[in-house]
């Protein structure tokens, strides 16, 4: 018999762990995001003013599945609701259920969010990998237990393609533009003093010597992250010193994981130039990228510049800059990749149904789309690329707001259809 056990307590997740990190190395497309340690700091970092409803679905005595869920205040156009979704918030492209039963788990899930009393206004799980592990399972869940989904693009990113190349010829596919820059900075920053670069390595750390370095993050902390008004850390509407918080009590973990690494350059024998990411099987995500405040802005250009050469010589897949904004992307992406999102808008939630609305009229009023980049296409313009980025934007993006709704910790009475229709589910926890 399959059963849902569903915990609303992180103290509680040390009882899963090992079973979480058993599933965890299963999941096709996990990161370091789907792991329990990721879930805890986000937790205590994030997680004030949310609701956790963590889903283990069992067969028998044992776990098959985990759906980690979040019920959040999210700031709309027609007021805060309470979403049900995923607990990522921008720091990774693609998120969902963990484990080797990805059809099962995730209908089972929403079996038992249907059966449970309604805490949520809306359901809106975004960074859904449709295209690569998901193929519409979790569409085909909601439809499972009669909830009218809404699926499209949530965000379309801006990739580095460095798998199958030489650096001769992806420099040859940029624009001349942007050839011009990347010699430029390179001769701006050998001015300074002798370069070199340097990236973490992946290391056992049962090894003698294991080193996460330590030494360059608190280096790296101090940086300057700001590159005009954008602020090139990832993650959700929160401050810097949040942001740097979160990324300074993951890294043990992500290290110890093997998933962690930093991308330094040196300029004269001094750290100048910092990028931190997380590594998966399709490459690395990175979350933050900052100069040392007296350093010029092309340094950031040699850098990435170094890290994009040393990934095509090392066969990695693909880095992903653009988590941290365009001003990072527009003149290095070669691919574009694209996460959804499902949504479930209660018939009888009045202002549920005013945010669906909404974005049914966002989408029968599209803005205009610039120029679709590809791969070798070495005369597109820079203006062209920017169209592009910002027309990638998701629809209707809603944002964390600091104001938790009046009545968020009143219990509601659930609303919907009839339940003698629903399937009977034992549920523990």
């Amino acid at each position: 018999m399959i059963t849902v056990a569903e915990i609303n307590d992180i103290d509680r997740l040390d009882h899963f762990r090992l079973a979480w990190r058993a599933l965890l190395g299963k999941t096709k497309g996990a990161t370091f995001a789907h792991s329990p340690e990721w879930l805890e700091h986000y937790w205590n970092h994030f997680g004030h003013d949310q609701k956790l409803r963590i889903l283990f679905v069992t067969l028998g005595n044992k776990i098959i599945g985990i759906v980690p869920l979040v019920v959040k205040p999210v700031a709309t156009k027609v007021g805060t609701m309470r979403v049900l979704t995923y607990p990522l918030d921008g720091w990774g492209t693609f998120y969902g259920q963990i484990g080797s039963n990805p059809a099962a788990t995730m209908v089972t899930a929403m079996r038992h969010i249907h059966a449970s009393r309604r805490d949520w206004d809306l359901i809106d799980l975004r960074y859904i990998d449709q295209d690569g592990h998901d193929h519409r399972r979790t569409m085909n869940s909601f439809k499972s237990v009669g909830f009218q989904s809404n699926q499209s693009v949530w965000q379309k990113l801006p990739l580095i393609n460095t798998s199958d190349t030489n650096w001769e010829d992806y420099l040859a596919s940029r624009t001349v533009k942007t050839q011009q820059q990347i010699s430029s900075a390179e001769q701006l920053t050998r001015k300074q003093g002798p370069v070199a670069f340097y990236r973490s390595r992946l290391e056992d750390p049962l090894a003698p010597g294991w080193n996460p370095r330590w030494d360059l993050w608190a280096e790296f902390q101090h940086m300057n992250f700001r590159d005009g008004n954008q602020l090139n850390i990832a993650g959700g509407d929160f401050s810097q010193d949040q942001k740097l918080s979160f990324l300074h009590d993951i890294h043990g973990p992500a290290v110890r994981a093997g998933m962690a690494r930093i991308d330094a350059l040196f300029v004269n024998h001094s750290l100048v130039a910092c990028a931190y990411g997380l590594q998966h099987g399709s490459g690395t995500d990175y979350l933050a990228a900052g100069r040392r405040n007296d350093a010029s802005r092309e340094v950031i250009t040699t850098l990435i510049a170094r890290m994009v050469q040393q990934s095509i010589q090392d066969g990695e897949p693909a880095l992903n800059l653009g988590l941290l904004g365009n001003s990072l992307t527009e003149m290095w992406s070669n691919q574009e990749q694209a996460s959804y999102r499902c949504s479930h808008f209660p018939i009888l939630a009045p202002r549920s149904q005013l945010l669906r609305m909404n974005r049914w009229i966002q989408k029968a009023d599209p803005q205009p789309v610039g120029k679709k980049k590809s791969n070798a296409d070495s005369g597109t313009s820079n203006t062209a690329t920017s169209e592009s980025l910002q027309s990638s934007k998701p629809d209707s993006c809603i944002e964390i707001t600091d104001d938790a709704p009046q009545d968020w910790s009143l219990n509601q009475e659930r609303r919907g259809g009839s339940t003698e229709d629903r399937p009977r589910f034992r549920i523990v926890g």
